[in-house]
């Protein structure tokens, strides 16, 4: 299935994701993506469009001592991405380490929707909780 477009899509958006190049996720993403965080966390809810989705996902990456992520599969279908993802990231002497689903539709060739789906989302909450910074 590596063949697939949208498995080639979703390792592309993980790449400029990393990468922080936006200019590759203006043609990967819906210019009114909307992305949900089901973490119970100050990011929950809905982020919508492209500069609000870096936002919140800048905001991550920062709030930790650390922050790692690794792509360990990706699942697809004619409008739907699946990537698993690992996270390690530390707060203080707080760690958390933990799988997560991102789940996309997608439409035109762009992701227009992700949810964030934590695997162990008690710890997620755990983990966050009173993050102000």
């Amino acid at each position: 299935m590596t063949d697939h477009p949208n498995y080639r899509l979703a390792h592309r958006a993980w790449e400029a994701v990393a990468d922080s190049d936006v200019a590759a996720l203006e043609k990967l993403w819906s210019a009114d993506i909307v992305w949900h965080v089901t973490a119970k966390n100050r990011w929950q809810g809905e982020h919508v469009g492209i500069r609000d989705v870096l936002e919140y996902l800048a905001q991550v990456g920062e709030s930790g001592d650390t922050y790692d992520a690794s792509l360990d599969d990706v699942l697809v279908s004619d409008d739907r991405v699946a990537m698993v993802y690992s996270v390690k990231t530390r707060r203080g002497v707080h760690e958390l380490e933990t799988p997560y689903v991102l789940f996309g539709r997608v439409r035109g060739g762009q992701i227009v929707e992700v949810w964030t789906l934590p695997f162990d989302p008690v710890s997620v909450d755990r983990f966050w909780k009173n993050s102000t910074t």
